[in-house]
């Protein structure tokens, strides 16, 4: 057993101050925590083990938030998300009066963003979140069509009993039921043919029913081409805005009402099945991607129609304007139920897929390739072989074993025997920055390192105890959780690509480790496989399958989920592994499990 010893009065009274108030310290007695006596040691984990593997097609029906658009990760390869939805009504039955004629359809989906600042012109300065590949050449195709493939509720090889699951993979599935109109049809092609993602502020402009502008007064303006001379009506948040094609949902919307087709969003969801958003690469692997919370999105058919029916005597009564509103995307907090599936093709890299075929399961790997969507996790195994047992204390050989590793059954004697305590526990994940930046470094592009990565048990397919025990917030909600860790560390000074490269990844595992070394709780004394990945929200801790076909495969067994919340991220990392030889300059940064221990001194 190899230990490190760090004394020193200074150095244990900040630990003790961190930990004085926990449960097991002060378990030991009152005559312990007077005498202060005590020995802090660092233990380095012996058998530790890190594989990756590819996962596959991912389930990615109904996830809190969507890729959409095309991204080149320098290392990683080329991501390519197209997305399809049911499109609800706000509510059923809506009362559209009579003979209604649409004037216009917009369809605007909110970026994630922050207001920065104000200009002196009222101009709102926001900075875009969670959009990968952003800037002003990065433009792509986007087309959104009608979808005439139902998407289901639940599953009926199931007999209808479990909820459908659709796959990353699964796009063929719509495609042979996809309407043939382009709906986003405008003759502005930064809408369609020329799409790109900006930071700008969306204003609605006063007009008239014939889509004149107007000046403050109501009056036509002059200059119909000059933006500075319109009247903002409305702002709204940088976004997807998308004018819709106003004969499609005259003849799917306005005209089906009649015969009861917006009767509830059950009979609704049958009769339009929804939208199909396809993009498509202008230069190949050229585009920008952005994370986008769907059920946030409004469609607004803005129309006019009449309060009363027409009669002889009056058959043009005065129509007014009305606003239907329709909303799409799945949220399990609200009631938005429109079910929705990403596709996600991601074509790998040379380098990366050749990696991923090699990955040693039975000896670990010098590097585990790490990647969001359908790419890549990474399997950790603690504490080795288990070819002795523990008989009075003392470990004998047991050449079948006994089900408990032994460097974890020595372990535990040395808690039983020694009354060790364990203070902390932390995996340790240094960044491979020349391997991650090399490509980035050749095309001078920028690399987009994923700010956090996330451990889970893989065996229980759950998030471990520190997760659940960690309730903390952060400054935002994808920095919550701060203690149980996971966000990466950077250099302080940017590189000539404007990169401030990351160091290293550290994960609390504290009330894991010690609650299967104290091996009190049956509940918590198994040595489970931890899966390791990238992550977009912390605050999503469900599954996603793996697709059955192209299942994750170790050993004899198979992995049926991954998180969620690495099906929603589309950036990738290459982190140290633990089968690095004693003679490699980078042999520090191997993959380590630490533990810290208080011990008594007798």
């Amino acid at each position: 057993m190899k230990n490190s010893l760090i004394k020193g009065i200074a150095l244990f009274v900040v630990i003790f101050g961190l930990v004085s108030c926990d449960k097991d310290f002060n378990s030991m007695g009152s005559d312990l925590v007077d005498d202060h006596n005590f020995t802090l040691e660092k233990y380095e984990v012996q058998h530790l083990k890190a594989y990756s593997k590819a996962t596959g097609p991912v389930q990615t029906n109904n996830l809190p938030i969507n890729a959409l658009g095309i991204y080149k990760d320098p290392y990683f390869g080329t991501t390519k998300a197209q997305f399809v939805s049911q499109v609800e009504l706000s509510s059923g039955n809506p009362t559209l009066g009579f003979q209604p004629v649409i004037d216009s359809v917009y369809l605007h989906v909110p970026y994630f963003s922050t207001l920065k600042s104000t200009s002196d012109t009222g101009e709102k300065i926001y900075e875009l979140d969670s959009v990968y590949g952003y800037a002003e050449t990065a433009k792509f195709k986007l087309h959104v069509y009608e979808n005439k493939y139902f998407l289901r509720d639940y599953d009926p090889d199931t007999d209808f009993e479990s909820a459908q699951k659709y796959f990353s993979n699964e796009k063929f599935l719509v495609d042979a039921y996809k309407g043939t109109e382009l709906l986003n049809n405008s003759s502005n092609v930064a809408q369609n043919e020329e799409f790109l993602i900006n930071n700008k502020e969306i204003y609605i402009y006063k007009t008239n029913g014939n889509g004149e502008y107007l000046n403050d007064s109501g009056a036509v303006l002059a200059d119909q081409n000059n933006p500075a001379l319109r009247i903002i009506k409305e702002r709204k948040l940088p976004g997807i805005w998308l004018d819709l094609k106003n004969s499609f949902f005259q003849q799917k919307i306005l005209d089906a009402a009649a015969s009861g087709a917006l009767f509830n969003n059950n009979v609704f969801k049958n009769h339009f099945r929804g939208l199909l958003f396809e993009v498509e690469a202008i230069t190949p692997d050229q585009g920008a991607l952005a994370m986008l919370d769907f059920s946030s999105a409004e469609i607004k058919i803005i129309f006019k129609a009449s309060n009363v029916a027409p009669t002889t005597e009056a058959p043009n009564p005065t129509r007014t304007r009305k606003v239907l509103n329709l909303q799409m995307g799945y949220k399990s907090s609200t009631a938005k139920r429109a079910n929705c599936i990403n596709f996600i093709e991601h074509t790998k890299s040379a380098d990366y897929q050749a990696k991923l075929a090699s990955s040693d399961v039975l000896n670990g790997d010098e590097r585990i390739y790490l990647k969001g969507g359908n790419g890549s996790v990474a399997f950790l195994d603690v504490f080795g072989p288990d070819v002795k047992k523990a008989v009075n204390d003392v470990m004998v050989p047991e050449p079948n074993g006994n089900g408990i590793p032994d460097e974890l059954e020595e372990l535990r004697i040395n808690m039983k025997l020694n009354r060790w305590l364990v203070n902390e526990a932390n995996l340790i994940f240094y960044i491979d920055q020349s391997a991650l930046y090399q490509q980035a470094t050749l095309s001078n592009t920028k690399q987009v390192e994923p700010e956090r990565i996330y451990i889970f048990d893989a065996t229980n397919h759950k998030p471990i105890l520190d997760y659940n025990a960690d309730n903390s917030n952060g400054t935002t909600p994808k920095k919550n959780k701060g203690a149980f860790g996971g966000l990466i560390e950077r250099e302080t000074v940017a590189d000539a690509n404007g990169n401030k490269k990351g160091i290293k990844y550290k994960v609390r595992l504290t009330e894991y480790i010690r609650q299967l070394i104290k091996n009190e709780n049956t509940n918590y004394d198994d040595n489970v496989r931890l899966g390791v990945a990238v992550i977009e929200d912390i605050n999503s801790p469900a599954n996603a399958a793996i697709n059955p076909t192209n299942p994750i495969t170790i050993g004899t067994s198979q992995v049926p989920f991954i998180p969620v919340s690495t099906v929603m991220s589309p950036l990738g990392t290459i982190l140290y592994g633990t089968k690095i030889p004693a003679s490699d300059p980078n042999v520090a940064k191997k993959l380590k499990l630490e533990i810290y221990f208080t011990k008594p001194n007798e």
